[in-house]
């Protein structure tokens, strides 16, 4: 009996010795941005065995042996954090959420989103950001010089010109060699949208469909330049495809409630550049002077003056002639510089069940 109780005792002692080397840590995680709990991030030991995850409040509850002295909180979409074990034994956590693993993923086709490194082609990804970065109601036009590979060009350089878009060159002598423009899972048409002559009709801007896109309602675009996104979108996306994503009410963005972002912007249009124009001769042909278009008639020096055009004599309050001289600042002042200004409104919000997002935009282009 005596023997049987010396041996209760030792090992009551060496297990009581063994409970004194752990410890309980507790706490709560939560998001650096709005200061609510995050249910479900991993908390692991450095250095050793054992982890557990926080419940929907976000907190947590985990033994942990006397020698560890870190614990590790990792979480999808946020930065890993490594915190030190206080003598407390209470360890809060704020974690802040990792853009560069965002950035990483892209929208691919109908909504379907992918890891960018996971791809078999060439995707670039514009952030509403960098289109906005510029006053530029175009929304192609913004992405001019954002992304390798893509041409973009307009058709005249008045505002609201249409605008073309080509990914790695042409493919096509005859074919149209635009990419595929898809906007929220629907293919969406980039045609120039033409209602009169355009050479005969006043010289008017006639702009493409894409154009009716509002650059602050975008959330990205990403850029398929591979032929093999055909396999995504069919024959039309030999060209490439433009997946366009705009803007929508998430419940998961909106955890502050009722959010109202406002963006304004002023920008100058100037020319880039015009030809330098001679000034020595007239119009006419041949040295010899005549009403038509033309710089092939006689020198300024050698005419004094010349009949005035019929159209333009009530300009010159009816006198029959004019000098005959040089403007060398007559094309130059045809033109100004444009100002471009433009103020935005976004309106979102939303909860587990609903969600909205609105955009209110006005553009001056003058």
């Amino acid at each position: 009996m005596k023997k049987l109780l010396q041996s209760l005792f030792i090992l009551l002692f060496v297990a009581g010795n063994a409970m004194a080397q752990d410890r309980t840590v507790t706490g709560t995680v939560t998001d650096k941005e709005d200061g609510k709990p995050l249910p479900g991030v991993t908390v692991r030991i450095v250095g050793a065995t054992g982890g557990t995850q926080t419940a929907a409040n976000g907190k947590y509850s985990l033994v942990v042996p006397a020698a560890s002295t870190q614990l590790q909180f990792t979480y999808l979409g946020y930065l890993t954090s490594t915190v030190a074990i206080t003598s407390s034994n209470v360890v809060d956590v704020v974690l802040g959420a990792d853009t560069k693993q965002l950035n990483e993923v892209v929208v691919t086709s109908l909504g379907i989103t992918r890891a960018a490194r996971s791809l078999a082609y060439g995707v670039s990804k514009v952030t509403n950001e960098q289109l906005t970065q510029k006053s530029e109601p175009d929304v192609l036009k913004a992405l001019q010089g954002k992304v390798a590979g893509v041409d973009i060009r307009t058709s005249q350089g008045t505002p609201g010109a249409a605008t073309r878009i080509q990914i790695r060159g042409n493919t096509s002598f005859q074919g149209d060699n635009q990419p595929l423009i898809v906007v929220d899972g629907i293919p969406y048409s980039n045609d120039q949208i033409t209602t009169s002559d355009q050479v005969g009709g006043g010289g008017g801007a006639y702009s493409s469909g894409i154009s009716n896109l509002d650059p602050n309602d975008i959330l990205s675009m990403n850029i398929l330049k591979g032929s093999n996104a055909a396999a995504l979108y069919g024959s039309r996306a030999s060209n490439g495809v433009v997946v366009i994503t705009t803007k929508s009410g998430s419940a998961t963005r909106s955890r502050k409630g009722f959010e109202v972002t406002y963006k304004s912007s002023a920008s100058i249009e100037q020319i880039g550049n015009l030809p330098e124009f001679q000034n020595s001769f007239g119009t006419g042909s041949y040295g010899n002077y005549s009403n038509s278009n033309g710089s092939w008639g006689p020198n300024f020096n050698d005419l004094d003056s010349i009949p005035t055009w019929p159209l333009y004599s009530n300009h010159f309050n009816g006198a029959a002639k004019i000098p005959f001289r040089a403007y060398p600042d007559n094309v130059a002042d045809l033109f100004r510089n444009g100002v471009v200004l433009e103020n935005s409104f976004n309106f979102s919000g939303g909860d587990e069940k609903n969600s909205f997002s609105a955009t209110a935009s006005q553009l001056n282009n003058d």
